[in-house]
């Protein structure tokens, strides 16, 4: 058998000499043909199968274009032409997924850790870069659409507009950089984000919401301007701010 499977990947070499690899299954018509194999099933697992049987008694080598790529508990068989490096792929499991590199992300982000302490303080879950259909920043170019503002936390049932503030000496030199680039408008980044701070507040005060801006200063930062995070020390600056909306 080891014989014929090895010829058969001499011959679908040989047809596709452009081909550098190719996963076993592409064989099975082949093996078939030449009674190694009665049918396919499941996109060649009776070769798998024999290449996995092999694998155990350390016999690969019978099969010596055989590559075994081994991504956690899984196989992927290929065959290999002579010569030529095989280059996976495949997502190593242990590398984070796009999901979990946000996850950490987030819970390294000091807006999500106080975001946290709020929604326990508030015994509710606020709703994150809230959005109203009243509150809109400035026209595109285009002069027609306009696009809604978002608010950093808000909480429906008490009617509460959270946003975090930092000052101009607490962002990183990258942030600064980037504030300071203009935008469509024709004002720099920095003064836009003012502009629509102070749009923010006026629009939702006029609109009955309560409104509360919560500066990073106030908490204990390091060198980086980045939250030590004390968090008795977090809760005690959040009651306080929040005092006439939590029990």
């Amino acid at each position: 058998m080891n014989k014929k499977i090895n010829e058969a990947v001499d011959v679908y070499f040989n047809d596709n000499p452009e081909t550098q690899w190719f996963p076993v299954k592409k064989i099975m018509p082949l093996l078939i043909k030449a009674r190694v194999f009665i049918k396919d099933k499941k996109n060649g697992m009776p070769l798998r199968k024999v290449l996995r049987d092999l694998d155990k008694l350390n016999q690969l080598n019978d099969i010596p274009r055989v590559y075994a790529e081994r991504v956690g508990v899984d196989i992927y068989w290929y065959f290999v032409r002579e010569g030529v490096s095989y280059v996976s792929d495949k997502k190593d499991p242990s590398t984070p997924s796009k999901k979990e590199l946000k996850a950490v992300e987030r819970a390294n982000n000091d807006e999500s850790y106080l975001i946290e302490l709020i929604d326990a303080l508030m015994e509710k879950e606020g709703s994150r870069k809230h959005k109203f259909d009243f509150l809109l920043g400035d026209l595109h170019q285009n002069e027609k659409k306009r696009t809604k503002l978002p608010i950093d936390l808000y909480y429906k049932h008490k009617r509460l507009a959270l946003e975090f503030v930092k000052h101009p000496e607490e962002l990183s030199d990258a942030n600064k950089s980037l504030e300071e680039k203009l935008t469509v408008s024709g004002i720099t980044r920095a003064e836009q984000r003012f502009k629509y701070y102070q749009r923010k507040k006026k629009t939702l005060q006029e609109r009955a919401v309560n409104f509360i801006e919560v500066p990073i200063e106030r908490f204990e930062v390091d060198d980086t301007f980045k939250l030590i995070r004390t968090k008795t020390n977090d809760e005690r600056v959040l009651r306080e701010l929040l005092s006439s909306f939590i029990d």
